[in-house]
């Protein structure tokens, strides 16, 4: 073999080795290409799942946090309740004291209730014990009044203008005006229609000149003190 033909197996072996190195560099890019192509795949199908789950999976949350937020706004309207019924009902209670007070504010004002109609029912009282007594008293003294009239009556005209009897019958009526002041009034009787509830009549006599039932002659003078009948009149009634 000479010197070119050597040269030109060198040349052909080397051209030999470049086309396979660049096969080998093309088959490994095409590799690279396709590895990168089927991940590529793989990530976009990977996406659309995730993407497709995901929204799928929004619905059930969305369906699921709306009876959540339901329950929140009940549970949030029954504390608000319960907050309210809370606050109204410590406004309705009440102190202790504060109901102390009221009761003792209660029974301050019965006692004065009571005090005041103990003290109107005393006072009653007294007025009426007062009234009777002094109508007992007034009842006893009539019969000296009735006495000093029988006495002033069987004098003669004579006798009346005496200083005596003068004397007597000023005694007699300032015994009566005392006796009016104090409350002591005189029953009307003399020709006055006969009342059972003033007058207490012991004789009945006919006589066509008067008028039914009149009182014609007053045996003895009747008295009321304070609008109480202390003795009726004792009369004489016609017709």
């Amino acid at each position: 073999m000479n010197a070119k033909d050597l040269e030109n197996a060198v040349k052909s072996g080397t051209a030999e080795d470049v086309s396979a190195g660049e096969n080998e560099k093309a088959e490994a890019e095409e590799t690279v290409k396709a590895e990168s192509t089927e991940n590529t795949g793989t990530a976009e199908n990977a996406g659309q799942e995730e993407n497709a789950g995901t929204a799928e999976a929004q619905p059930e949350t969305s369906e699921n946090e709306a009876p959540e937020n339901a329950d929140g706004q009940e549970n949030g309207k029954d504390g608000s309740n319960e907050e309210k019924r809370g606050f109204f009902k410590k406004k309705d209670k009440k102190d202790k004291r504060d109901e102390q007070i009221a009761e003792l504010n209660d029974k301050v004002l019965r006692q004065m209730a009571e005090f005041d109609n103990y003290r109107r029912r005393t006072e009653k009282e007294k007025e009426a014990s007062f009234d009777n007594g002094a109508r007992a008293v007034v009842e006893k003294i009539l019969p000296v009044i009735d006495n000093f009239e029988r006495g002033l009556a069987s004098l003669n005209e004579e006798e009346k203008t005496g200083a005596f009897a003068t004397g007597m019958d000023k005694i007699y009526r300032q015994m009566l005006d005392t006796l009016s002041a104090s409350g002591l009034k005189e029953i009307e009787a003399l020709n006055t229609e006969f009342n059972p509830d003033l007058h207490n009549a012991v004789m009945h006599v006919e006589d066509d000149s008067v008028g039914e039932n009149i009182v014609v002659e007053v045996f003895q003078k009747g008295y009321i003190y304070k609008d109480v009948v202390v003795r009726h009149a004792m009369v004489k009634v016609a017709n």
